[in-house]
């Protein structure tokens, strides 16, 4: 029976947020409760879970910690989680490592802390034992990741509907590989590429470029897997473009031809990633003149979540309490202040305050008075698809109203692109004309099968524009700077545990 410890450590980073992520916004599992978790999870950890289920191994399980997309993460934090993981390689002596982890985690100090994790799980147990992860497909793919983890593969749809089975591939071939059944080597092409629009998987260039990676498998007999990796848009970090990977059986030939023909394919495909997304007054006037009909769910392009913002944007809040006012709307809003206010006078209260701001550039507050409908404790499990059975933190909460707007304001930012962080709190949607999610992409899963989905175009960072975000580290990239390409050229891993 072979031992395989699992752990997790999933975070998305956004360099440009002054609200660092803290132990507060992380969900812990540790030992026990994290195969609790993994067995309904549809996160990679549970895809995982379920496939070495099946397996003739023995789990170890050690701790997976999950938080929101934002700003960095603590330096000490990141060291304790790291220091869980370690020491319980060390104690352990696991016959195989698998790990669901975001890879686009940036911490105060650190570009790559994954890089830096799997260095130092690969320090713990020696070359021979090998170490798989799954990641999301936005992911900051380093040569420090790839040098000291055997596998490394993405989910591959955008909304992330397949984690589960990324986790399930990753542990698949850790499986193999443990067995002698084969010897991957992993290629690896980055592209200076940013991509802010267009990146759902479905449809435009991604679409293709994805059938393009399915053919490429279909005809090989070699290739095990090709991953194409977004980079998250709010990351500043060196060489943070597009990565494209592919793991082959011993074929270090087919990996190579396959990570080249996509680079070719993306970078011809360079200037398609522009959008043109309706206004909210567009929107708000079809669904007053009954061309759309109620629920309207708004996923808020500029001050996303999801893609690390600090969610206390209000241009949206702003819009529907002046222009729409017979509309009944509720938005969130990151304001751990109103929430502490909201808490001392108590439900049913009023308080007059501003709300949102606290965080963002250029963001202006609303100042109203307030009715303090109920307080929480800003804890839920997702209703998912996206991260099914995760659990997730808001902090506190508080729900206040004025006049047509129905605001939750939450401590920390949160996953409100799923249902139950608003049910959870007190908010029914379903109460509701409109309402806000701090997402783009994944808020689609949750609520299409409660109302009609439609990506705004607001302000803030997270609507990328060339020219809008104060990159440095991650220059000279396309298409903020007149970069051209002369070779694509791919770089070869070799799996430290069949050498």
């Amino acid at each position: 029976m072979k031992r395989i410890l699992i752990a997790g450590l999933f975070h998305e980073g956004n360099s440009f947020s002054s609200l660092v992520t803290g132990e507060a916004s992380f969900a812990v599992a540790r030992d026990e409760a994290v195969l609790a978790k993994a067995r309904t999870s549809n996160a990679a950890l549970g895809g995982a879970f379920r496939y070495l289920c099946e397996q003739p191994v023995t789990l170890l399980p050690v701790t997976t910690a999950i938080a929101p997309p934002g700003g960095p993460v603590d330096d000490d934090v990141y060291a304790r989680l790291r220091s869980e993981i370690a020491d319980a390689v060390r104690t352990s002596n696991p016959d195989g490592i698998y790990l669901d982890l975001h890879g686009a985690m940036i911490t105060q100090t650190r570009d790559d802390p994954e890089g830096d994790l799997l260095a130092t799980l690969r320090d713990a147990v020696g070359s021979k034992v090998p170490i798989a992860a799954s990641l999301d497909l936005h992911a900051y793919v380093t040569a420090a990741m790839l040098g000291s983890a055997d596998i490394i593969v993405a989910c591959k749809e955008n909304p992330h509907t397949d984690y589960d089975e990324a986790g399930a591939k990753a542990a698949e071939l850790l499986m193999q590989l443990l067995e002698g059944a084969i010897k991957p080597v992993t290629a690896a092409i980055w592209l200076p590429l940013i991509i802010g629009a267009r990146m759902e998987t479905a449809n435009g260039p991604l679409a293709r470029l994805h059938e393009t990676r399915r053919e490429l498998i279909a005809r090989s007999t070699n290739l095990l897997d090709i991953s194409i990796y977004n980079t998250t848009t709010l990351l500043d970090v060196p060489n943070g473009g597009q990565c494209i990977t592919a793991i082959a059986d011993s074929d270090s030939a087919a990996a190579h031809e396959a990570v080249e023909t996509l680079a070719r394919a993306f970078w011809a495909a360079r200037d398609e990633f522009t959008h043109e997304l309706p206004s909210l007054a567009s929107v708000m006037a079809d669904l007053r003149a009954g061309r759309i009909a109620p629920l309207v769910i708004l996923g808020d392009q500029g001050d996303r979540v999801l893609a690390g913002t600090p969610g206390d944007g209000t241009a949206v809040l702003h819009e529907l309490m002046t222009d729409w006012p017979d509309i009944r709307a509720l938005v969130p809003v990151t304001d751990a202040d109103v929430v502490r206010a909201a808490g001392r006078v108590g439900i049913g209260e009023s308080l007059r305050s501003a709300v949102g701001g606290r965080f963002s550039e250029g963001v202006t507050p609303v100042v109203a008075d307030w009715q303090v409908l109920a307080l929480g404790d800003g804890r839920f499990v997702q209703e998912g698809p996206f991260l099914a059975d995760e659990p997730a933190e808001l902090g506190d909460t508080a729900l206040l109203r004025t006049g047509n707007v129905t605001v939750l304001a939450t401590t920390l930012p949160g996953f409100t692109q799923d249902p139950q962080a608003f049910l959870s709190q007190g908010a029914d949607p379903a109460a509701f004309d409109v309402m806000v999610t701090k997402s783009g992409h994944h808020f689609k899963l949750s609520f299409a099968r409660i109302g009609r989905c439609i990506v705004i175009d607001t302000p803030g960072i997270s609507n990328y524009r060339v020219g809008g975000v104060p990159f440095r580290k991650r220059r000279p990239i396309y298409p903020e700077d007149p970069v051209e390409i002369t070779e694509l050229a791919s770089h070869l891993f070799w799996s430290a545990a069949t050498s």
